[in-house]
């Protein structure tokens, strides 16, 4: 597997497009396809734990909150659309070079997979150096963790400069949260402007790509040049509910 599927992360994630579709799952049953998507995703490195659990398979479903909501609510339990941004960017750790989303059941409306490359954004912003300096300065995030003596914020650039290229951390809510945190100053009026600059680029119509994840597809993104999201999405009342396969990834060093 690894032979077939390396090739594809080389020339697609570490680069353009920044994402690639593996099709053609639908004879797997639930089982199999959990495992071939860790399978998949060990492939091209090593798997990261989602939690403190160790949870290296998560499943994305609605789990009837809200983006935000008390301690612990997060993106993925939420049916919300918008807020693009890219995974792990609130977590102590270090963030995943790529992830994967295996699609089990697809939402009865909705659940649109939406992507915007950071190239396309840094293009756009090369007349507001204004910008690119103010995110290019640490922002707390909220970790999202109430776990006694568990930090309740992380120190993290939206734009990092590593190895000669820019790499993107970004969940606005989760900063604006972190930013309310006792003893965190609020966000000044800069980075205020410079996070509107920002997702007014994150939902232009011509940056985006959208497209909808079919049953029997998993889909692996570069999680330090894309930022995604998805459209808001609505279960059936009597069929399965949406649920994804969500794997985070360290690439391979070879």
């Amino acid at each position: 597997m690894r032979a077939e599927l390396l090739p594809h992360a080389q020339r697609c994630l570490d680069g353009s497009p920044g994402c690639f579709v593996v099709t053609g799952l639908n004879h797997l049953d639930e089982e199999e396809y959990r495992q071939f998507a860790l399978d998949a995703s060990a492939a091209l490195g090593d798997l990261v734990p989602q939690d403190s659990k160790g949870t290296l398979l998560r499943e994305v479903r609605y789990r009837g909150v809200e983006l935000g909501e008390g301690a612990t609510g997060r993106y993925s339990d939420s049916r919300s659309g918008g807020s693009l941004h890219t995974d792990s960017p609130h977590r102590p750790t270090a963030v995943p070079d790529y992830f994967a989303l295996a699609c089990v059941h697809q939402a009865a409306v909705g659940g649109d997979l939406v992507l915007v490359r950071l190239s396309d954004i840094l293009d756009r912003l090369s007349d507001r150096p204004d910008v690119i300096e103010t995110l290019r300065r640490p922002v707390h995030f909220d970790t999202r963790d109430d776990t006694p003596g568990a930090p309740r914020t992380v120190l993290r650039p939206v734009l990092e400069r590593r190895a000669g290229r820019d790499h993107v951390h970004y969940l606005r809510d989760y900063i604006e949260i972190g930013h309310r945190s006792p003893g965190v100053a609020p966000l000044t009026d800069d980075q205020i402007r410079a996070f509107d600059a920002l997702d007014a680029l994150l939902d232009d119509p011509e940056l985006r790509s959208q497209d909808r994840l079919e049953e029997g597809e998993m889909i692996f993104i570069d999680n330090r040049w894309t930022l995604h999201g998805r459209v808001e999405f609505r279960d059936s009342e009597h069929g399965h509910q949406r649920l994804m396969l969500r794997t985070w990834i360290a690439a391979s060093a070879s």
